[in-house]
């Protein structure tokens, strides 16, 4: 059975495929693209490694039929499915059953002109060659307007399915916007935690310096003499003496 991945966020596009019987399932890991047989893709630079070997739809700028139609024609170049055969209108509510009716109503009224021209006053041959005339042009008619339908239908279908991928398109929009503000929201706490941690720094280096201001005016009167390299004596009566070591050299 043939394998399909389809790229996020087109999930409408796997459940179209679902539902056609196929085997699709959405891309986890673009690693995996190896492992399928056709990979749908938003666009095909996003699987610019896997080129030569996986068969790309590219989905940027199409419809949903387009992108499903060109996934059976991948898979029957590769020989892995049959020609698919054309598939007749859905008789649902948008389409309002519109080839089975059209088709009705021409018969109803083929079958009414024939009636008419049998009771008319006029030779058996010519009845036939007007009827059969009738008839062609009746049928011709008939074929016509099934066609006319069956186009509306698909159109009605692929405008449906396109409202669904824009859909789900505006919801994956909408999950990034949310998550792009929780985002900013988290940057703009973490300033203001930076502003406040320095905001205390500076408080605390401003303390420092007040510290530091008390310290030296309790100190006010004390006079600091730096001295080179000094020695101690003992004078007779027992006092001791400093002397810078360069002033006993200069005696």
């Amino acid at each position: 059975m043939v394998k399909i991945a389809v790229e996020h966020p087109f999930t409408s596009v796997r459940d179209a495929l679902v539902q056609k019987g196929y085997r699709a399932e959405m891309l986890e890991k673009k690693t995996d693209a190896t492992d399928y047989d056709v990979v749908v893709v938003r666009d095909q630079e996003d699987l610019t490694d896997f080129h030569m070997s996986v068969s790309l739809v590219e989905a940027r700028g199409r419809t949903l039929f387009e992108i499903v139609e060109e996934v059976e024609e991948r898979l029957v170049r590769q020989g892995k499915i049959q020609p698919p055969t054309p598939m007749a209108p859905e008789n649902d509510s948008e389409s309002g059953g519109g080839g089975s009716f059209v088709a009705g109503a021409v018969t109803g009224a083929l079958i009414g002109a024939a009636a008419g021209l049998l009771l008319a006053p006029k030779s058996g041959k010519e009845l036939q060659e007007q009827v059969k005339t009738k008839t062609a042009d009746s049928s011709e008619k008939v074929n016509t307007s099934i066609e006319q339908a069956k186009v509306k239908a698909d159109e009605l279908k692929t405008k449906r399915e396109e409202k669904k991928e824009e859909k789900e398109l505006k919801k994956q929009e909408k999950a990034i916007e949310k998550e792009v503000k929780q985002q900013e929201k988290a940057e703009e706490k973490e300033e203001k935690k930076e502003e406040k941690a320095e905001k205390e720094h500076e408080k605390a280096e401003k303390k420092v310096e007040k510290e530091i201001k008390k310290a030296e005016k309790d100190a006010g009167g004390v006079d600091v003499v730096e001295f080179g390299e000094s020695s101690l004596s003992k004078n007779s009566d027992g006092e001791i003496k400093v002397e810078p070591t360069d002033a006993k050299k200069n005696n």
